[in-house]
């Protein structure tokens, strides 16, 4: 099926505005290769096209993660899947989680894909610390956050060619599962828990 100029605009803008959350309708219309005029023909206004957005990109992580979630197989190996999965959505999870974070006041449609997303990272991360693959004195919401921090700065990284795309899925589950201390630090860091609260 031919793209669409209302989808060509959508996915060009959730790129632009991942990378420059103050990106123009004048930087989304060029990079969508049309005319501002356009982007108002198929949107209201700005918010209008930012609650499309941020729904849009909801929709994308959720479709993206069903299949790996429902797979019945350990929680390690979902994780080793979703993050190879959504590394290349990162300017969807950027747009949909990070500078667009709703607010109650939030548009219902944006809300539920961010509570869809929520609920999937969530599910995973409990999982994992049921198997043990994660501490389980460690908060969900924490588990959350820095999984999503982790692939958005891995998909960032592999845009900018500072990291081959190959090697952001490794990157991304060594630091999440072992984080970058070496084994001295490690113990350091076990010793010392309570000093670090």
């Amino acid at each position: 099926m031919a793209e669409t100029t209302r989808d060509r605009i959508v996915k060009q803008a959730i790129d632009c505005i991942a990378q420059n959350p103050n990106a123009s309708l004048e930087e989304i219309a060029t990079a969508a290769g049309v005319g501002r005029a356009t982007i108002y023909r198929h949107f209201k206004s700005r918010n209008d096209l930012n609650i499309v957005l941020k729904a849009a990109a909801g929709e994308k992580l959720h479709s993206a993660a069903v299949p790996i979630l429902e797979r019945n197989i350990p929680a390690r190996d979902k994780l080793i899947q979703m993050v190879q999965k959504m590394i290349p959505l990162g300017a969807s999870l950027n747009v949909s989680t990070y500078f667009n974070i709703p607010f109650k006041d939030e548009n219902p449609r944006v809300m539920e894909t961010y509570q869809k997303h929520l609920d999937q990272a969530g599910s995973l991360c409990a999982q994992l610390k049921n198997e043990g693959v994660v501490g389980k004195d460690i908060p969900l919401a924490w588990l959350i956050t820095s999984l999503d921090s982790l692939v958005f700065a891995a998909w960032e990284k592999v845009q900018s060619g500072d990291i081959a795309p190959n090697e952001a899925p490794g990157l991304v589950i060594q630091t999440f599962l072992t984080g970058m201390a070496t084994p001295k630090t490690r113990e350091w860091m076990t010793q010392n828990k309570d000093n670090m609260k």
